[in-house]
This record gives structure tokens, C-alpha cells and sequence, in this order.
């Protein structure tokens, strides 16, 4: 029982399954929003029932980070041995064989999620595996090249649901912020090679490169409107203050200005750098994505959806915080001596 526990804790921690509803969450906002568009109304994600593009968005989101966690792993675990033993491969808490099992079967339910969706879903979900491969296997090495890239991913997952979806602005906002995040993570994980200037100018060019094109798709499909189908200022405020108020808060929860003033080790407070630094900001990220597409949809006049995803959010973040304070203690439970 103890050896079932310590590898079903590690599986989750392979695949990362403690951030994934922020991927989940984003999904169900594009499914949600292209129901709710009458130019859409042909599309599978309109016509098939709630509960079955839910699921199969759900499957879609959790499928392919759990792919890319990984294969990710599996790809770094020499590495890992070196700069991070504490992960379940180094450990020998998961064999490596079986976080290819996990990849191959993880790609495997997130291809199916895509097929719910039509045979154009389908391709964008061959599409998302390349990059996600091309991630993988060599830029995330290359921060700049790395870090757009992870954004990316996070758009084509946001359109498999409908590729033809007319509202892009959540898309653009949510590939944002997983580039924001992710350097952030990759700075106080003290990942290597260093995030540099070059390097930080570099992904800033190609953040904007994709958003022009993003902004273009919209423009396009909306002839020349930008912010459908939010016309009232007022509404676009909510994710506007979401991300502010969010972001505030999780940078002083984080300390990352504290972090960021030290070169690594310890810093004041006993802040650190480090891989459970970076592993803490993609969690508050995570709950960050949630609340922000919850905030979209209430923008949208969807607030029973809206209090659903932020309820969730906020109950996965509590569990998977209790879970990392009992994990230790399922895993290895204390014996009593007399």
C-alpha cells in the first residue's frame, strides 16, 4: 500500500496534474464562449451536448500537459540527477519506463478529447503535439526560443475546441501570461542556461510577433472589431482587474521582488531559489489562468460558469496545498517505537 501511494503521488507530480486545471479552465472558456456565438452554431463544440465538450476539452487540456510534463521528465532525468534529485525519476519514486508510459498514454487521451471536436481540432491537436515535441526535445533549452514556445502551446489548446472561434482576446491574454509565468518560473527555479537580456528582448519579439497575429485573426473574423463580444468597456474591466489584482497578489505572496534582488541561495526572510520555487509560481499561476478565464466568462454574462470554474479553482488549490503537507506522511507514515 505505502509503495502504491509514493508512486501515485509521483505519477501526479510527473504529470504535473496539480497545475493542469489552469489548462482545463482556459479550454472550458473557449468552449463556453463559441456555444454561446450564433456564428458557431454548426460547429461540434455547438451541437454536441455540454457535458460531452467539457469532457472532452477537459481530456484535451490534461492530456497534452500531462504529454509534455512527462516526456519532459523523462528527456531531463540525467539532468534532474545533478540539479534537481529531489524529482520523483532521480528518486526512484517512478521509474523512468513508466513516465514514458504516462506521456505515451496522457497524448494518447488528449488526441481523443480533440477528436470530440471534428477532424479540424484533430489537426490542430497533431499540430499542438509537434510543438510540444519541439519544446521538449531542444527549446526549452534556449529560454527566448522556450518560453514563446510554452505560450504558444497554450493558444492552440485554447482553439482545438473551435478553431474558428471569433473571440480571441482570452487567448491572447492567456498566452501572456503563461510566457510571464513561465520566465518567472524560470527564474527563481534557477534554470539553466540564465534567462538573459538577449534573451528576455528576444522573447519579447516573439510574444509580439504572435500577438499581431493574433490580433489580426480577430480583426479578421470580426470585420474590424476587436473586443467581441465585449462592447461595454465596463465588462472588459473584470479580466483586466482579475489579472492586476491576481498578479499583485501572487507576486507579494511569492516574495519575487525579494527573490529577484538575490543572485540565488538564500535570500532575506529565508527566500530561496530554487525547483520548488519555480514549481510554487507555475501553482499560483495556475490558480491566476483560472480565476482570470472565471473572470471572462462573468465579462461575458455567464456567471453561474463563472462561479463554477472559480470554485473549483480555489478547491483544487487548497487540495493539492494539503496534499503536498500530507503527501510525506502517506508516503512514509510515522512508526511507533516502544
Amino acid at each position: 500500500m505505502r509503495r502504491i501511494v509514493r508512486r501515485s503521488i509521483a505519477a501526479i507530480e510527473v504529470s504535473r496534474l496539480s497545475i493542469a486545471f489552469g489548462a482545463v479552465a482556459n479550454v472550458w472558456l473557449m468552449t463556453l464562449l463559441a456555444r454561446a456565438d450564433d456564428r458557431l452554431a454548426h460547429a461540434p463544440v455547438a451541437t454536441a451536448p455540454l457535458w460531452e465538450v467539457l469532457g472532452a476539452g477537459a481530456l484535451v487540456a490534461v492530456g497534452f500537459l500531462a504529454f509534455g510534463a512527462a516526456l519532459n521528465d523523462f528527456l531531463d532525468a540525467k539532468h534532474d540527477r545533478a540539479f534537481a534529485p529531489e524529482r520523483p525519476l532521480p528518486t526512484g519514486a517512478l521509474p523512468a519506463r513508466r513516465a514514458v508510459q504516462l506521456a505515451a498514454v496522457s497524448l494518447c487521451i488528449g488526441v481523443l478529447g480533440a477528436v470530440a471536436f471534428g477532424t479540424i481540432a484533430a489537426v490542430t491537436a497533431i499540430a499542438l503535439t509537434a510543438l510540444v515535441l519541439v519544446y521538449d526535445a531542444f527549446a526549452k533549452h534556449v529560454p527566448a526560443l522556450g518560453i514563446v514556445l510554452a505560450g504558444l502551446t497554450t493558444a492552440l489548446c485554447m482553439l482545438v475546441p473551435s478553431v474558428e472561434a471569433t473571440t480571441l482576446l482570452p487567448i491572447w491574454l492567456a498566452m501572456s501570461q503563461t510566457m510571464g509565468v513561465g520566465a518567472l518560473a524560470y527564474i527563481m527555479g534557477d534554470k539553466r542556461p540564465a534567462l538573459t537580456r538577449r534573451a528576455v528582448v528576444a522573447g519579447a519579439i516573439g510574444w509580439a510577433f504572435w500577438s499581431a497575429v493574433l490580433v489580426w485573426l480577430e480583426l479578421a473574423r470580426n470585420n474590424g472589431g476587436l473586443f467581441e463580444p465585449w462592447r461595454a468597456s465596463a465588462a472588459l474591466a473584470i479580466p483586466a482587474v482579475t489579472v492586476a489584482v491576481g498578479g499583485a497578489l501572487g507576486a507579494w505572496k511569492l516574495g519575487v521582488w525579494r527573490l529577484l534582488s538575490t543572485r540565488g541561495g538564500e535570500g532575506r526572510r529565508g527566500a530561496a531559489r530554487g525547483p520548488r520555487a519555480g514549481e510554487r509560481v507555475l501553482r499560483y499561476g495556475s490558480l491566476w489562468k483560472s480565476l482570470v478565464a472565471a473572470a471572462w466568462l462573468l465579462a461575458a454574462g455567464m456567471p453561474v460558469a463563472a462561479a463554477w470554474i472559480a470554485g473549483i479553482a480555489v478547491a483544487i488549490f487548497v487540495l493539492v496545498a494539503l496534499v503536498r503537507e500530507a503527501g510525506p506522511q502517506l508516503a512514509e507514515p510515522v512508526g511507533w517505537r516502544s
